[in-house]
């Protein structure tokens, strides 16, 4: 890593980066694993430039403006896409409110930093060696609070804040895919829906089994809501099963005989099944 850092290349730090996003572990294990991979990396640099001495003004602000922020970046990012997983909610529209509340915060810090971020965009350098080379006699007035209980060897005032610039633009495009993926999702097309088929059981019975399938989370790994599993049966079998299911189960559990009647109906329906083919 240290010689790639030299030859201002990020070359090894991606190449690790790839293999542990092409493994086939889940999104969570990924962040995990890739958050402990950079706080390594950022141990290292943080012996290394202690000691470290750039040749040129130049290589400093490269350094601090650019390979330095791209790794940080990383961090915060999949720092973030771990607490948006960790928190968020099981019901989809309630998923897609998480997610716009982190970019109304993230558009709230676009503007608070509306300048600085078009000086980055803007490909500017006037004021790179301010921003990017670390001074005995920096202005305070121009360094984040942050930075005041950091080591002046190892970072310079606004080295962190393009790496904030850099995570929110890739954590709003992760955000916006996730957001249009659950708008598809949740989008029924009447369509792929149309059929001949009528539930002709009693209602129910239908109520007992989509609580069941409910429970056994058959349906997106358990996130489905229950209220999305009855639309669908409701539009596939033309019925109506009320505006207050929770009611109806609740009569279901309340049951003086067998509150499962309908399943244990159909597994009875299935075994005769299974034993008459077998004869």
């Amino acid at each position: 890593m240290i010689t790639a850092i030299k030859n201002n290349s990020l070359v090894d730090f991606e190449h690790e980066l790839a293999q542990i996003l092409n493994s086939n572990t889940s999104e969570v294990e990924k962040a995990k694993k890739i958050i402990i991979f950079i706080d390594n990396i950022l141990l290292q640099l943080t012996d290394w430039l202690k000691t470290h001495t750039f040749d040129s003004i130049q290589d400093e602000i490269k350094f601090f403006k650019e390979i330095k922020p791209n790794i940080v970046a990383k961090l915060i990012f999949y720092k973030e896409l771990l607490f948006l997983v960790a928190t968020l909610p099981v019901e989809k529209n309630k998923k897609v409110k998480h997610y716009e509340k982190k970019l109304e915060a993230i558009r709230h810090f676009n503007r608070k930093n509306r300048e600085f971020i078009k000086y980055i965009k803007s490909q500017s350098t006037h004021f790179d060696e301010l921003y990017f080379s670390r001074k005995m006699y920096r202005d305070l007035f121009l360094t984040d609070c942050i930075i005041i209980n950091h080591d002046a060897k190892l970072c310079t005032s606004h080295d962190f804040l393009v790496a904030e610039v850099l995570a929110y633009e890739l954590l709003t495009l992760h955000i916006e895919n996730r957001i249009d993926n659950l708008n598809q999702s949740c989008t029924i097309n009447s369509n792929q829906l149309q059929s001949n088929l009528h539930w002709t059981a009693k209602k129910i019975d239908l109520i007992e089994l989509i609580y069941a399938l409910h429970e056994a989370k058959v349906f997106d790994n358990g996130q489905a809501d229950i209220k999305e599993i009855t639309n669908v049966f409701e539009k596939a079998f033309q019925i109506d099963l009320g505006e207050n299911i929770t009611r109806s189960f609740i009569d279901i559990k309340n049951r003086k005989t067998e509150p499962k009647r309908f399943i244990y109906q159909l597994l009875y329906a299935l075994d005769d099944k299974i034993e008459s083919d077998m004869k």
